[in-house]
């Protein structure tokens, strides 16, 4: 097993033969990861700027990591509450389409592109964005806004103020926010969305004619189908239980919220 390593005090590009999974942990900056379908091995790194404090680049048996290290959701805190200054990196990685990615950022946006495999991002406040990535994407964020585009398959989401846009041919989708609002577009599938929320709204837009099954609670919020209030099994609560068409399949939509409204319409 070889091991080669890199400390980045200036902007540099780095290329890596063997890449089987990228591992990007930032402070503040940005980190990009762009995946290249005619690329079949090997990673390019371009880091365009960095702080006062040396990136760490290092790849031991396939694995590649680049960043500062700290440990779990204490350590982005702490990396969010301190060394603003000293911990800045921009980076830019093309991978190959099959490569699994992880990122952890504290302030740092981070943006993937194109992926076909298992990808996980978590960050305080950084905005998350992906865009045509198809496999399981994991996204945890304290108030970072998550835009999910073009997917294929699942997504799970956990914030707790960063708004949540998510769109594509999706699978299962699981979102827990606190004050967050939600839309999820799935007009060429027929997801099976369980979202959680305090008091942000969930919206899901479902292709025309879409058969759906609809659970909703809700303290004071109401469920909504195609425009029309659904009524409610219990009288100072919001409880509804729809099937749109019973044997047909289709989208099942499960929200609970405090004071959040469902909204589902298809078209």
């Amino acid at each position: 097993m070889s091991t080669e390593s890199w400390v980045i005090n200036a902007p540099q590009t780095v290329d890596v033969a063997d890449v089987r999974r990228v591992v990007v942990q930032l402070t503040d900056g940005a980190v990009d990861v762009v995946a290249d379908p005619a690329r079949e091995a090997g990673a390019h790194l371009y880091v365009s700027e960095v702080s006062e404090r040396p990136l760490q680049v290092s790849v031991h048996d396939g694995e590649l990591r680049v960043g500062y290290d700290f440990a779990g959701v204490e350590g982005l805190v702490e990396r969010a509450k301190g060394l603003r200054d000293k911990d800045h990196a921009v980076v830019r990685l093309t991978v190959p389409a099959h490569v699994p990615v992880r990122l952890m950022t504290a302030r740092a946006a981070a943006s993937v592109v194109g992926t076909r495999a298992d990808l996980s991002v978590t960050t305080a406040t950084g905005a998350v964005r992906v865009q045509g990535v198809s496999g399981t994407a994991s996204i945890k964020t304290a108030t970072g806004a998550v835009d999910v585009g073009e997917h294929v398959g699942d997504v799970h989401v956990s914030t707790a103020s960063g708004a949540v846009t998510l769109g594509g041919t999706l699978g299962r989708v699981s979102v827990n926010t606190v004050t967050s609002g939600v839309e999820v577009v799935a007009r060429e599938s027929t997801p099976l969305v369980d979202a959680r929320t305090v008091s942000g709204d969930v919206a899901v837009r479902l292709g025309a004619g879409s058969p759906v099954n609809l659970k909703a609670r809700s303290v004071t919020g109401k469920a909504v189908l195609d425009g029309v209030r659904l009524d409610s099994a219990a009288q100072r609560t919001t409880s509804v239980d729809h099937v749109d068409q019973p044997g047909a399949g289709g989208a099942y939509v499960s929200a609970n919220t405090v004071s959040g409204d469902l909204t589902v319409s298809r078209g």
